[in-house]
């Protein structure tokens, strides 16, 4: 009998497999990246388009490394790479910390008349009304 368990489906693509193997996921999404960005270098290179060539293979170096350090993870020779991306910024995060402050100060001035009468309540409809005058008799 088939366990039908909601629970125990899986949603994520990535649930039910171990870290691993999802870091040699990740490992050759940024290794089919760079690839990509490779042959983009190329035909920009080739159509003479020389700052759009360097800028891809930067990024395409910058992604296969990327890809490299997530195959390092996988084996075990370092530990998740986003987590240790995120720790190397932590120091500066604290350093330039800059307090939630109120954005919005209101004036001290009085406001124009006319924007009263924009930001005045509608009218009661009739049937409002009627429920309104209904209230006040029933608490007579």
């Amino acid at each position: 009998m088939p366990d039908n368990n909601p629970q125990k489906m899986l949603t994520h693509p990535f649930e039910g497999i171990t870290t691993v193997e999802e870091c040699l996921n990740v490992a050759r999404i940024h290794h089919r990246e760079a690839d990509q960005l490779f042959e983009g270098a190329q035909l920009a290179q080739a159509e003479e388009r020389a700052e759009e060539a360097k800028l891809l293979l930067d990024l395409a170096i910058a992604r296969r490394a990327r890809g490299e350090e997530f195959e390092r993870a996988a084996r075990g020779e370092i530990n998740d790479p986003i987590i240790a991306e995120i720790r190397e910024f932590e120091p500066e995060m604290f350093k330039n910390f800059t307090p939630n402050t109120q954005t919005y100060v209101a004036p001290d001035a009085e406001l124009p008349p006319e924007w009263y009468e924009e930001t005045k309540r509608p009218p009661l409809g009739p049937f409002a009304r009627a429920l309104a005058w209904l209230g006040t008799w029933i608490r007579e």
